[in-house]
């Protein structure tokens, strides 16, 4: 937007006027805006130069001051115009207005200097001075120079001589003048050859110098860099062994940790196994005196154990001589009775000695459920027998709990025949293998047709114990465990226990699967 120089021209005008004219006092004039328009007003006029004016300026506006100065070289008046631009001013005016000073200029017509400031120390009178010095061009000093004395004019002298032909041709002295100067010449030029030569060995000689100097600063720079490698390559291999080393001693530090966890697991397993060895010792002197009386008394009862046993099957149940067995007598299928569970007999949970951190915990379970054997750990536990679990069919997927064995009226609680007439622990893995692939169950978890000669009527041992013909009572060994005197019985983990009478709480009687009869800890065993 250009500047509006029409509004307050009268004012500007007679400010103007009496700045430049001689027999005013006035020697300065602000000129601003009104409010934020682009009107141009007179703000202030004053007499008393430069200093005056600059105090005048407003550092928040921005103004125009037109001030006369005294030129130091001709004492002629020259005019000053300020462009003010105050650092307190908006930015969106010192934009509006940027294009304003050319218009002023050419509205005040002579300006001889123009300054462009900001601050109070942009505005000095001294500055000011030496730039309209600077201005005016030459230095003349018309007011300063006194009037110089001039001499008397002297006679006027000449040098003009008379020419004489005889004297200026003379062949002689012309053909010795040419002699001496090729002579000269002929010097001149084997000076110059000379001259010309030195300064080629000259050249060359520093040329050479200067390919040996950069040669060997060739040579230092590589070196430095070869050096800087080898020295880098020294701080990675340093700083490789400092690694290693932390890590080596990182890996010591790991598996001393591990044998000092090691050796305390180790430890605490043994003082677990003293205690629990304490805590049988505890019940067998509570007990040993009443159990064995017990143990007596039913060993005289007892028939032979020979005679109870039945003979061992084929190690195939599913043989034709068991189908064929089977098959004469076929009694009509009568309907199942349902039992009602019973609470579970309370047990005391052995630790195993092989396990380190947590307790060995042997779950509830009713007499009328099948429950896997619990998994070894892969570090501490023994060997673990062939898995006794079946293999499923492909035509199902059994669930993991089964169903309560449904029982036939004459037997409180029956099993599966087929089981019931496997002989003891055979000594061959495959064969306790095959036996127990055989004892899978059915696709309709119910038991198989039972025939009235193969069901015998077992009294109810304590705790509801599912027994099975010509066994009893059978129970697997979850520990192994040695005989301290004759009256007990040695077995392995794994190993089947049948015909168990439990005589007390905490010991129990049965076979061994070598075939001796004795007591043992009912901890160490769980029922089947």
């Amino acid at each position: 937007m250009a500047v509006d120089l029409k509004k307050n021209k009268d004012s500007l005008l007679k400010a103007y006027n009496d700045v430049v004219s001689d027999n005013s006092g006035t020697n300065w004039v602000i000129f601003g805006y009104e409010g934020s328009t682009t009107a141009l007003k007179v703000v202030e006029t004053g007499d008393n130069g430069i200093q005056e004016l600059a105090d005048e300026l407003n550092s928040g506006h921005i103004q125009y001051a037109y001030c006369r100065v005294v030129d130091p070289n001709t004492d002629l008046p020259k005019y000053v115009l300020v462009n003010w631009q105050g650092e307190g001013a908006q930015d969106s005016f010192k934009l509006k207005y940027a294009t304003h000073l050319k218009d002023i200029q050419a509205f005040l017509k002579m300006v001889h200097v123009t300054i462009n400031a900001r601050t109070d120390a942009d505005i000095d009178e001294d500055d000011i001075v030496k730039k309209v010095a600077k201005s005016s061009g030459a230095n003349y000093s018309f007011h300063k120079e006194k009037a110089k004395p001039i001499d008397a004019p002297a006679p006027v002298g000449t040098n003009y001589q008379r020419v004489m032909p005889n004297r200026e041709i003379d062949a002689k002295n012309r053909d010795k003048f040419w002699a001496q100067t090729e002579k000269e010449e002929v010097k001149r030029r084997e000076l110059e050859a000379k001259r010309t030569e030195e300064e080629n060995k000259k050249l060359d000689q520093e040329r050479k110098e200067r390919e040996l100097q950069e040669a060997r600063d060739r040579d230092k720079k590589m070196e430095e860099k070869i050096s800087a490698v080898r020295q880098q390559k020294q701080a990675e291999a340093k700083a490789n062994e400092l690694r290693q080393a932390e890590e080596k001693e990182r890996w010591d530090r790991q598996q001393k940790d591990s044998y000092h966890d090691e050796e305390e697991r180790r430890h605490r397993s043994d003082q677990m196994r003293k205690q629990r060895q304490a805590e049988a010792s505890s019940l067998v002197s509570s007990t040993t005196s009443s159990a064995r009386d017990f143990f007596k008394q039913k060993s005289v009862e007892r028939p032979d154990a020979d005679a109870r046993r039945a003979p061992p099957p084929p190690r195939k149940i599913k043989s034709d001589f068991l189908e064929q067995q089977q098959k004469p007598e076929e009694p009509p299928k009568r309907e199942p009775i349902q039992i009602p569970k019973s609470e579970p007999l309370a047990e005391i949970p052995p630790s195993s000695p092989f396990e380190e951190e947590e307790p060995y915990y042997v779950p509830e379970t009713s007499p009328y459920e099948v429950e896997p054997e619990p998994e070894p750990q892969p570090a501490y536990e023994p060997e673990p027998e062939p898995a006794y679990e079946p293999e499923p069919e492909p035509a199902y997927e059994p669930e993991p709990p089964l169903r309560p064995t449904e029982l036939v009226p004459q037997v409180p609680q029956g099993r599966n025949l087929l089981q019931q007439g496997l002989p003891a622990r055979q000594n061959s893995e495959e064969a306790e293998e095959e036996q127990n692939w055989d004892e899978q169950p059915q696709e309709d978890f119910s038991p198989p047709e039972q025939k009235p000669s193969q069901i015998e009527d077992v009294p109810s041992a304590p705790g509801n114990v599912t027994s099975t013909e010509g066994q009893g009572s059978c129970a697997r060994a979850l520990y192994d465990y040695q005989a301290t005197d004759d009256t007990e019985i040695s077995f392995d983990p794994g190993d089947i226990i049948t015909n168990i009478d439990q005589i007390d709480e905490g010991w129990w009687q049965g076979f061994a699967p070598d075939g001796s009869y004795g007591m043992f800890p009912s901890n160490y065993v769980e029922l089947i």
